[in-house]
C-alpha cells in the first residue's frame, strides 16, 4: 500500500484541485489522506503546520465534501482533530462522510478514546496510532479495531522529521503489531527518500508520504515529478 498525504486546499482550491485529480488517476499510489486544517496541529510539523495556517480559514466542510464526491477508486481517509469533528457534531460527520471515506485519522485522539466516540454515535472507522514506545498491551486491544490498517509512527517528535533512527527497533516493532492484531500496519512520518520507501516495505504492509508531498503543494509539477520518482517501480 502506497499513499500520500496532502493538506486540503493548500495552496489554494485550483491548484489542489489539479493535484487531487492526478491522485485519484494516479496508478502509482494506492489512498490518499486528506488533511482537513485545524487551528493548532500539535501533531504536524512546520511543514505541514505553515501550509494549514494558510488555508485555515479559507476551507469549508463543503469543500471536502465537493472533493469526496468525485468518483474515485483509490482509498481515501481524512485526517484531522477531534474538535473538528465534535463541533461540526459526530453523527451529523458520519450521515454525511460515511459513504465516501474509508476511514479518518484523528491525531490527537488517543486509541482508548475511539470508543468513547463509537459510543457517541461515530460510526467511521477510527484508525489507530502505534509508536514505538506503545506498551504491549495497548498492541492487544488493537485487535478489536474495525480500522483497514493500523499507523506507525515510526519516529519521535512531528511529521517530517527523522528524529528516530533505530531501525531495528521500528522493524521488530511492526512485525510484532503484524502477528499480534493479524492486520496491516502502514508506516508513517519521517519518509522522505525511494531509500526509505523501499527499506520500510520490507517489513510493513504500506506508507504514507505526507511532510515532503505538502512542500511540492505549491507546485503541481513538483508533486507530480516526486510521485513519480519516489513510488515508481515499486
Amino acid at each position: 500500500m502506497k499513499g500520500v498525504y496532502i493538506v486540503l486546499n493548500y495552496p489554494d482550491k485550483e491548484n489542489f484541485r489539479r493535484i487531487y485529480d492526478y491522485l485519484i488517476n494516479c496508478n502509482l499510489i494506492d489512498f490518499i489522506e486528506i488533511g482537513y486544517p485545524f487551528n493548532d496541529p500539535v501533531a504536524d510539523g512546520s511543514v505541514i503546520a505553515e501550509a494549514v495556517e494558510k488555508v485555515y480559514d479559507k476551507v469549508s466542510y463543503n469543500d471536502l465534501k465537493d472533493i469526496l464526491k468525485i468518483p474515485c477508486n483509490k482509498k481515501r481517509y481524512v485526517m484531522t482533530y477531534a474538535n473538528i469533528i465534535y463541533n461540526y457534531g459526530i453523527k451529523k460527520f458520519c450521515e454525511e462522510f460515511l459513504s465516501n471515506l474509508n476511514g479518518v485519522i484523528i491525531a490527537d485522539l488517543p486509541n482508548r478514546m475511539h470508543t468513547i466516540f463509537k459510543r457517541m454515535g461515530f460510526s467511521i472507522k477510527i484508525t489507530p496510532f502505534i509508536t514505538p514506545a506503545s506498551r504491549l498491551v495497548d498492541i492487544e486491544k488493537l485487535k478489536e479495531s474495525d480500522s483497514d490498517f493500523i499507523y506507525y509512527v515510526g519516529v519521535k517528535g512531528t511529521t517530517g522529521t527523522f528524529v528516530d533512527s533505530d531501525k531495528s527497533l521500528n522493524e521488530e516493532k511492526v512485525r510484532l503489531i503484524k502477528e499480534i492484531t493479524g492486520k496491516k500496519v502502514v508506516y508513517g512520518f519521517g519518509i522522505k527518500s525511494k531509500d526509505d520507501v523501499t527499506r520500510v516495505l520490507k517489513f510493513a504492509d504500506g506508507v504514507v508520504i505526507g511532510t515532503e508531498i505538502v512542500r511540492r503543494q505549491p507546485s503541481y509539477k513538483s508533486v507530480k515529478s516526486y510521485i513519480e520518482n519516489i513510488y515508481k517501480m515499486l
